[in-house]
């Protein structure tokens, strides 16, 4: 890090007055966590040679008890101011930290810094002589006026009554007379959508504060306030800290209005379920390696053709990463507009990567979109592993085979074997076991210590899913 860049970032935070400093990091699953530095305590001293404040067997999936001592090195280009609703009576600022182990005597990164791995994905793609990769997640997510668990959660296993509640002026069960029908929302109007006002308030403060360019905002398709929030693309580990802001601020910002946010793929039956589409494109200094105009079918190049097949031959290793959650395989199911299949189309939603159609062909424009992963991803893990999977394409020259233009959902077992057609896990399990069958195309970047300490977890997570009896189950099966 440049002493100017230091100079400038220590005389920002003294000439914008700001009193705390929020140190930001995630850990493994992408879950947020902030250590808070009066203005007054923080020096040169600690952009050049960190903050030794790090107890790691504290942070889920980072170190044991015996072990856990690592160092915060805040980055200085990241310094943000935070909006006056994450604390009305101080001016804050957050600035990310990069983390940073020892061993032995030699300081090094630490294997499970999410910004880390980006940055060694960024170098395993310069390798094959690419400058950079541009990514453009779609932000969904559903803002409910609140939501409610009976009992409280870490009573449930001594009480016989568990359940829960959402409540939504625009529910199809509420009362009022804003309410939707089921995928009914889509480019809803006021006064049935009745969350413009906040979606407007989250994207100016995405701008003002975070220097966000916002492309567009509308209801999405499920009743009961999904939103949809569009970003201009960026590089890797830029978009990836957005992502991260972004998602923190929405949540901040429905509490404000009293209501709660919730980035859940699937809490509604029956209706559609939150997506984080990832647009995506790989260049060469200025040239979008993704493009050739002499190709009639896509627009694509033979190198965009061998990076769609890495990341359909990895499609089931990758939704361990990409979809992580129980609930997440509630979403990837038939007739909701989730990809099933594991294949590639043309403006094709229900193919597991789309190329959006452009009306004015350009270089630039060219990009895939792979619609699989939800926004209970880590985005740094996510962006990392498709590269890494779209790199290992090129590398195998994989065909991916023609792209399939007929909805998934309907094709019969003979077009299916026809295409090719494979399926998507269909639980979190199914995906787990396929990362731990087909992690290589990640092991220069990804360590078998975090794979091993990611799927164990992950895997404890799914048995508890697994042993628990649900509310449909009782309602379905206590009279047999």
């Amino acid at each position: 890090m440049s002493e100017a860049l230091i100079d400038k970032t220590i005389l920002q935070i003294q000439q914008k007055k700001f009193e705390y400093i929020e140190l930001w990091f995630v850990d493994i699953f992408g879950e947020l966590h902030a250590l808070n530095i009066p203005s007054y305590s923080l020096g040169e001293e600690h952009f050049r040679y960190g903050l030794q404040k790090l107890d790691a067997s504290s942070i889920r999936g980072f170190k044991s008890v015996d072990d856990s001592d690592l160092l915060l090195m805040p980055d200085a280009s990241t310094l943000r101011e935070l909006p006056t609703y994450y604390d009305e009576s101080r001016k804050t600022a957050r600035i990310f930290v990069d983390i940073y182990d020892k061993k032995g005597s030699e300081v090094c990164r630490f294997n499970k810094d999410s910004r880390g791995i980006v940055r060694k994905a960024q170098s395993e793609m310069e390798k094959l002589g690419f400058t950079q990769t541009r990514f453009g997640p779609e932000i969904e997510f559903f803002v409910f006026d609140s939501i409610r668990l009976f009992p409280a959660a870490n009573s449930m296993w001594s009480s016989g009554t568990v359940g829960y509640s959402i409540k939504s002026v625009e529910a199809p069960w509420s009362q009022e007379n804003t309410s939707l029908d089921p995928k009914d929302g889509y480019y809803t109007a006021k006064p049935k959508d009745t969350l413009d006002t906040i979606r407007k308030d989250i994207c100016d403060d995405i701008h003002r504060y975070f220097g966000v360019n916002v492309e567009a905002h509308h209801h999405e398709v499920a009743s009961s306030g999904q939103c949809e929030i569009n970003i201009r693309h960026d590089q890797m580990l830029p978009m990836a800290d957005m992502i991260i802001s972004i998602k923190n601020l929405i949540k901040m910002k429905a509490r404000h209005y009293g209501k709660v946010a919730t980035f859940m793929p699937k809490p509604i039956y029956g209706d559609n379920a939150s997506a984080m589409h990832i647009h995506h494109s790989v260049f060469a200094d200025s040239q979008n390696v993704f493009y050739d105009q002499n190709d009639t079918v896509a627009g694509l190049s033979q190198t965009a053709r061998y990076y769609i097949g890495g990341i359909l031959d990895h499609a089931p290793a990758l939704s361990a990463i990409a979809n992580p959650t129980t609930n997440s395989y509630k979403r990837l199911v038939p007739g909701y507009e989730a990809p099933v299949g594991i294949c590639w189309g043309l403006s094709n939603r229900t193919a597991a990567i789309r190329i959006p159609k452009t009306f004015n062909e350009s270089s630039a424009s060219k990009r895939i979109e792979y619609r699989v992963p939800d926004p209970t991803a880590n985005i740094y893990l996510l962006e990392s592993a498709i590269l890494l999977a779209g790199i290992d394409g090129i590398k195998r020259k994989i065909d991916p085979g023609s792209p399939v233009e007929e909805s998934v959902y309907a094709m019969t077992p003979q077009k299916l074997r026809e295409h090719n057609v494979r399926f998507l896990p269909s639980s979190l399990k199914e995906s787990l076991d396929a990362l731990c069958s087909d992690s290589g195309f990640l092991s220069q970047v990804f360590t078998d210590e975090f794979l091993d300490t990611y799927c164990s977890l992950k895997y404890k997570e799914y048995s508890l899913f697994a042993q628990t009896p649900t509310v449909w189950e009782i309602a379905k099966y206590s009279d047999m």
